[in-house]
């Protein structure tokens, strides 16, 4: 997603569907080829190539164009998506909107050749007062090797281009905004967390208090 419209009191942000679709058609096309190579050669393997049109298929089905709007004018927030399951164009009172938070979720892996890759995606989530979340996906996932003094620079600037968003919503909004981490713990965690630890040591204390004397 990327801001198309930027203004003090109007945004726009848009993500776009095209390489969703690109990928899904070269997954159904490699697929297909694949299962007919395979039975031509009379392989027990042509399954594999069945596995990758039938998740070209599901991709292609998935994959959502988004065009999320932040209009001071009227105090409302615009979320329209659409994709080839259908369309949904829902509207939002700013004084409806508790916070705005990005969570990102970084996962690691080595290549063949030994290489870190990072994959990072973001979840762009509006918070509401009455406790309704709406969730939007900002970037499926991504992965590089370019580094500069050890910082992925690829993962460095979308990072930077995904607060940017977050950060621009709640000055038009005028609500906080919070970048969360998968994993962290906020205090309304670390709240709850203490009360169970409080929760389980008062009952096995009365657990001994409740047992039987030999």
């Amino acid at each position: 997603m990327k801001i198309t419209q930027d203004s003090p009191t109007y945004l726009e942000c848009k993500k776009s569907a095209l390489f969703g679709y690109i990928f899904s058609v070269i997954l159904m096309i490699g697929g297909l080829i694949g299962v007919i190579i395979m039975i031509m050669k009379s392989s027990s393997q042509w399954w594999i190539g069945l596995i990758a049109l039938a998740i070209g298929i599901l991709i292609l089905f998935l994959t959502k164009s988004i065009t999320l709007i932040a209009d001071g004018n009227i105090k409302q927030v615009k979320i329209a998506t659409k994709s080839l399951l259908g369309a949904s164009d829902n509207a939002y009172a700013f004084n409806d909107i508790k916070e705005i938070v990005i969570e990102e979720d970084r996962q690691y892996e080595r290549d063949s050749d030994g290489d870190r890759k990072d994959k990072t995606s973001f979840v762009l989530i509006f918070n509401f007062h009455n406790g309704y979340q709406e969730a939007l996906n900002l970037t499926p996932g991504s992965s590089s090797n370019i580094a500069v003094n050890g910082i992925n620079m690829s993962r460095f600037s979308q990072n930077n281009a995904v607060m940017n968003i977050g950060q621009r919503l709640s000055e038009v909004i005028g609500v906080p905004f919070n970048h969360k981490r998968r994993g962290d713990m906020d205090l309304g965690d670390v709240v709850n967390s203490v009360g169970e630890v409080v929760r389980q040591v008062k009952q096995a204390s009365q657990d001994d208090q409740n047992r039987p004397q030999v």
